[in-house]
């Protein structure tokens, strides 16, 4: 069964162990998806809660106090879902076993997919949970991929109230201060009741829309070491610059233009050691000299600022797919807004 798990609740573990009695089977492993998919799957909502890949394990371990339950990890340290490579590792570490991939009627499209992958159903077989079996029987033999494979695909009655127990909900009912035990297995409630909402703050997680005030390509003006600028990233490059009359031409550069003419500057002799001085200093200047930016800096309050993008950048900012990422220049402006806060 693989699922992000955040976090197990007692749907899980009644799926998984009545699909081990239903299957007479040896084990059941629950294989928690990597940090990196989870917080892409997570970041649009607010706030995100993520727990930590470490605590999913944990808390998955504690449930499984049936001996026939495991945890595999093979997909903790990756960047994405991998089904079909997980299955595979597992057909190679139990080369005898008949393995089936266990998951709800709901996931009808992902069986689908999975399905075109050459010998997908071939090798693994299907634990199929459905409340309807005749409709999803249905549903299945007019799918032109599904129904050739009907004598691999194994029906289950879905058990009782186990549609009404979800992650999400756990998670809303913790963020509203509202009792959760019952959706949980002990040893799960025992982890998960030290948990609060603060332990996870809003995410401003892109510096763009209504937030791109924070990027350092926002236009404004602003004074820095004597010359004005008309955003925080020409005055930076500007920075590379040995003396006033060079950093003179960022000036009245837009950023994008600024971008460029840095590329071909060759930065003074420690300028690498004290770029994060520098944009500190540039930031805070172009902030405290805008007032109305400061306040809107301030308005963001306790939320996580981060530099989120596309690009693979993993120093001033996170890399939204992988997730890896310093953020440098968020970590900068949040030390700017709590400095000005507590003034």
């Amino acid at each position: 069964m693989g699922g992000s798990f955040n976090p197990p609740t007692l749907a899980h573990y009644t799926l998984m162990r009545e699909a081990i009695d239903a299957l007479d089977a040896w084990k059941g492993f629950f294989v928690p998806v990597s940090d990196a998919y989870l917080k892409r799957k997570i970041r649009r909502c607010h706030p995100p809660v993520v727990l930590s890949p470490e605590m999913r394990v944990r808390m998955l371990q504690s449930m499984c106090t049936d001996n026939r339950m495991t945890v595999c990890e093979k997909e903790i340290g990756t960047v994405e879902a991998r089904t079909m490579p997980t299955l595979m590792a597992l057909k190679e570490e139990h080369p005898d076993a008949e393995i089936y991939f266990l998951l709800g009627a709901d996931k009808l499209d992902l069986l689908t997919h999975l399905s075109c992958h050459r010998g997908f159903l071939d090798m693994f077989k299907v634990a199929l949970y459905a409340r309807d079996k005749a409709g999803i029987t249905d549903m299945l033999k007019e799918n032109d991929e599904l129904s050739r494979y009907l004598h691999r695909i194994v029906l289950l009655p879905q058990p009782e109230g186990t549609d009404t127990v979800s992650s999400t909900k756990v998670r809303e009912r913790m963020l509203e201060g509202e009792p959760c035990a019952d959706m949980l297995c002990l040893g799960v409630w025992e982890l998960f009741k030290e948990f609060s909402p603060a332990d996870f703050p809003d995410t401003i997680d892109r510096f763009k829309g209504e937030d791109d005030f924070l990027s350092n390509r926002f236009a404004c003006q602003f004074v820095w070491q004597g010359l004005r600028y008309g955003n925080a990233e020409a005055a930076f490059q500007s920075s590379k610059c040995a003396d006033k009359r060079e950093r003179k031409v960022f000036s009245n550069c837009s950023a994008d233009k600024a971008t460029l003419n840095g590329r071909e500057i060759v930065p003074y002799t420690g300028w690498k050691n004290e770029c994060l001085s520098i944009i500190e200093s540039v930031l805070t200047a172009k902030f405290e000299q805008n007032p109305s930016l400061m306040k809107r800096l301030i308005e963001t309050d306790n939320r996580l600022l981060i530099n989120g993008n596309s690009k693979g950048e993993t120093y001033w900012g996170v890399d939204l797919y992988t997730w890896e990422g310093e953020n440098m220049l968020g970590k900068l402006l949040m030390k700017i807004r709590d400095k000005e806060i507590t003034k």
